[in-house]
């Protein structure tokens, strides 16, 4: 295993990695929430607070929860100004319609029950403010998604209340079912470069998915399954390119 061991694999480091890759979905999402100077600003899933970090220029007054005391601490050092809370994205700490938007991504698409994950984020939205939720799209990257499908096949499928979400079309029936006013939704394309194989192997295993399969079958099973499908596309300075496609949906608060 050599190196590969030895890294994290999940924690900071980590995350940070991942963070970075979906940033052009951060943005896009930002961008259509177009939030103002005061507008109270909640993500929810906010890890080391890259999101955050990209809507402080807007002058909003930003929130934050993670069940991550260690990515709070990194996101609380970039973030110092912000309301930045430890709690689990499934009850969330505070009061109804307290925020004029709210913003989350890999907190809806890998919660157990996303249908609850969403009526919350709507319960904590004003009436006339809008929720934002984006996902990495399932089919996004031939090679991510042979290794993800080949590692949920491999660990017991944890139990889950209706089915995922892994697409635009999924996403919109779980906000419809929260009492949202779906009124927009887009698609972002973006080509990431991984340097080398590392690199690729720490962006997958940031994935609850990956995390979960090293945990049951260790991470030295997990790697050779990702090597298996990501070694071939190493190009000759050693680096891979992964096409990601990313969706996210807008939906109005109505009580």
């Amino acid at each position: 295993m050599g190196t590969v061991q030895v890294r994290q694999h999940r924690g900071t480091p980590c995350t940070r990695v991942r963070e970075e890759q979906v940033r052009p979905l951060y943005a896009a999402a930002i961008a259509a929430l177009e939030p103002q100077p005061g507008t109270r600003l909640l993500h929810v899933g906010c890890g080391t607070g890259t999101a955050l970090a990209l809507a402080a220029f807007t002058g909003a007054d930003l929130a934050g929860l993670d069940p991550s005391p260690d990515l709070l601490a990194y996101a609380r050092d970039r973030l110092p100004d912000a309301d930045l809370r430890a709690a689990e994205t499934t009850e969330l700490p505070y009061d109804r319609g307290c925020f004029d938007q709210v913003m989350a991504f890999d907190a809806v698409q890998y919660a157990a029950a996303p249908a609850a994950a969403v009526a919350e984020l709507a319960r904590v939205t004003r009436p006339g403010g809008v929720v934002a939720i984006g996902l990495w799209h399932n089919w996004s990257g031939r090679e991510a998604s042979a290794f993800l499908s080949a590692v949920r096949g491999r660990v017991p499928t944890p139990p889950t209340d209706g089915p995922p979400v892994h697409d635009l079309f999924r996403l919109r029936e779980v906000m419809v079912e929260a009492g949202l006013d779906v009124f927009a939704s887009a698609e972002v394309t973006h080509r990431h470069d991984f340097a080398s194989l590392d690199h690729a192997w720490e962006s997958m295993t940031t994935s609850p998915n990956v995390a979960r399969a090293i945990d049951v079958m260790g991470v030295e099973a997990a790697h050779e399954i990702f090597v298996a499908n990501f070694a071939t596309m190493q190009r000759a300075d050693g680096s891979i390119q992964q096409e990601h496609l990313y969706q996210y949906a807008l939906g109005r608060a109505t009580s």
